[in-house]
């Protein structure tokens, strides 16, 4: 009996969290409440839409478009010199890139610098190897927490031996 209830509650409180509610959660009425993000209480209605007579839809959910802007990141490097610079949360890939030549450049000093990476809503992260004399650079751009990965990867993927990270991962990501 009590192997039973176990496995009873198991399974509820499976249910109450397989519902991708992420405040209080009624079964009964598929009502989903949490607090929003300035402090107001809000309320979904997570029940499948009913249908009434003639097959239209009867449903009294408030549908609620979070509109989250994207962030961008850059990263410009000068290829005679090797030094480089990157920019992190801007609001357009424009801006990112423009931002990054900038930072690179270091008010003309070490001009040109060209772009060699950009990122929307994920992370950069670059990786060096020497061939000779020559150093050859690679860039991952992807989610976070792999980008530095990636990176070593197209190095090592070039055949250029002694690959390491020279620029750790930087991530933009919106905030919600």
């Amino acid at each position: 009996m009590k192997k039973l209830l176990f496995i009873f509650l198991g399974l509820a409180s499976f249910n109450v969290y397989a519902n991708g509610c992420p405040g209080q959660f009624d079964p009964v009425s598929g009502i989903c409440r949490f607090q929003g993000n300035n402090g107001e209480m809000v309320q979904y209605n997570m029940a499948p839409p009913q249908s009434s007579n003639g097959g239209s839809v009867q449903n009294g959910s408030k549908v609620v478009n979070i509109n989250v802007p994207s962030k961008y990141g850059a990263w410009a490097v000068n290829l005679k010199t090797g030094i480089a610079g990157g920019a992190l949360n801007m609001d357009s890939r424009e801006a990112a890139e423009k931002e990054a030549i900038k930072t690179c450049e270091k008010g003309g000093r070490n001009a040109p610098c060209i772009v060699s990476a950009w990122v929307r809503n994920g992370c950069i992260a670059v990786a060096q190897g020497n061939e000779g004399k020559q150093s050859r650079v690679f860039s991952g751009t992807t989610k976070p927490g792999r980008a530095e990965a990636e990176a070593l990867r197209k190095c090592q993927a070039a055949g250029v031996p002694q690959c390491k990270i020279v620029v750790s991962e930087a991530c933009s990501l919106p905030r919600y």
